[in-house]
């Protein structure tokens, strides 16, 4: 049931994404449809954590299907950088603020870097293979 939840509400989360960018897409070369699902997804992913963690008047189960359906599923499809927000908020919150800075920077960092090997990769392959 578990594995269910997650894949049901991925689906869904995947389909509000393509269905943004096929209503909203880019505007002037900005790419609005992430930008909203990015802001969307946070600000949906820490209502939802505080009612299932219990810190406001929710008493929802935190390992329940229904929290992996719309936490883990839907908005990790729609966007995982709720994930990574929420991650950077509980370490402010935890008082570990250094680390907080340091996760946020590293990922910013490597994962702009990621994308740019991995494209400079991708772009050489298919240059030998012909494409």
């Amino acid at each position: 049931m578990i594995w269910l939840s997650v894949a049901m509400g991925g689906a869904l989360g995947a389909c509000l994404r393509y269905a943004l960018f096929l209503s909203i897409g880019t505007v002037s070369g900005f790419p609005l449809a992430t930008f909203l699902a990015n802001a969307g997804g946070s600000l949906a992913l820490g209502f939802l954590a505080a009612l299932f963690r219990g810190e406001s008047a929710g008493t929802f189960d935190w390992d329940s299907p229904l929290r992996l359906f719309l936490l883990v599923g839907v908005l990790g499809a729609l966007t995982t950088f709720s994930t990574f927000a929420l991650e950077a908020v509980d370490a402010v919150r935890s008082g570990r603020v250094g680390l907080a800075m340091i996760y946020v920077s590293g990922t910013v960092l490597i994962t702009l870097v990621g994308c740019w090997v991995g494209f400079l990769l991708g772009q050489a392959m298919g240059s030998s293979l012909g494409r």
